[in-house]
């Protein structure tokens, strides 16, 4: 049974350093579960929430890459299989209200009889526009949740809710036939897991980055899931040098891992005819693409948010199963107080992850 109060980093104020309180222990409803929280790891999002991008709720608790161990159960959740004492991670959307025109329109490409909550109108968004994983508690939607396996830690759990979500939704939705190229530009906390995804799937891939750091992450890979090329993107010939790594005129597909409108445009150029972009930022000022790449190649560029739960689910058995890790550095609830500040370092490697 979980005590009443808990501790909880807390953002009281934009641009200012979170602050470590005591407050009550969430209660939860009948399809959701209470977790006593193993490990959370800090976003670019929860950068941008720092920054009052998304005008969140302030105080609030940060971090919608929680993992951890349920505690207690709703009543309805009970009926789903759901029990105390197993190892979940959360998804950061919750509460689908089922009726709007996105529960309604978008439903779950696999279970056609279920909303797919990423889509609802009136979601709650846990550490964006509700209390998140920063916490010794937090309150995860059994819809939302899937189960770890075994043997996979908490720190390396964490950053697979959001990081791991986001790339594996990205490289679901550029549909790119096994066997052929994937490009990912910017190797950082995202970027390392798609290059263990895209690989693990049966892709060549080809790493991307301006940062000796990010490049070196992709250098320490194990010998099955590392790149067939590494480039640097700072080279005066580096569109050429990635053109020739993938053959027959370029990638068939790019993940952007990184928020910059300059390498999301160059992106295309890096594409053979009919090859898909997928950009992963949210660029504050949007995103800018050449016509003449676009049009002339008849290029695809995807939009993709997040893998949702039955996804996030075969991305979990490809980790087991191929040994896929995240590069992370850990610390306390109490080390976590200047997390955004730490987050902009730029010799920062991999994921910033608060283990409790």
């Amino acid at each position: 049974m979980a005590p009443k109060t808990m501790k909880a980093l807390r953002l009281v104020k934009y641009n200012a350093l979170y602050e470590l309180q005591e407050i009550p222990v969430p209660s939860i409803k009948e399809n959701d579960l209470l977790l006593k929280v193993g490990a959370a790891s800090f976003c670019h999002t929860d950068y941008q929430v720092y920054e009052g991008v998304y005008k969140s709720p302030c105080p609030m608790t940060p971090s919608h890459e929680p993992v951890g161990t349920i505690v207690e159960v709703g009543s309805k959740a009970v009926k789903s299989g759901w029990k105390t004492g197993q190892r979940v991670g959360m998804l950061n959307f919750r509460h689908a209200c089922g009726s709007c025109v996105g529960c309604r329109v978008a439903r779950d490409p696999r279970q056609a009889d279920q909303p797919d909550t990423r889509f609802c109108e009136n979601k709650d968004m846990a550490g964006i526009s509700a209390d998140g994983g920063f916490a010794e508690y937090v309150v995860a939607d059994a819809d939302c949740s899937v189960s770890l396996p075994d043997g996979l830690e908490f720190e390396q759990a964490a950053p697979l809710m959001c990081a791991g979500a986001t790339v594996w939704g990205g490289i679901d939705e550029a549909s790119v036939k096994p066997g052929l190229p994937v490009g990912v530009i910017g190797i950082g906390g995202l970027g390392v897991l798609a290059l263990q995804f895209a690989a693990g799937l049966g892709h060549p891939t080809v790493a991307i980055d301006n940062r000796p750091e990010g490049r070196q992450l992709a250098e320490e890979l194990p010998s099955h899931l590392r790149p067939k090329a590494i480039i640097d993107a700072n080279s005066p010939n580096a569109t050429d040098e990635v053109v020739k790594a993938a053959g027959d005129g370029g990638l068939a597909g790019v993940l952007v891992c990184n928020d910059s409108v300059e390498a999301t445009e160059w992106s295309l150029k890096l594409l053979r005819t009919r090859g898909v972009c997928v950009p992963l930022g949210l660029p504050v000022e949007g995103f800018k693409f050449s016509a003449f790449d676009l049009i002339f190649k008849q290029l695809s560029v995807k939009g993709s948010l997040v893998a949702n739960r039955r996804l996030t689910e075969d991305m979990m058995k490809l980790v087991a199963e191929k040994g896929i890790r995240s590069h992370v550095t850990t610390m306390s609830l109490e080390e976590g107080i200047n997390l955004p500040e730490k987050y902009m370092n730029p010799q920062l490697k991999g994921r910033l992850v608060v283990t409790l």
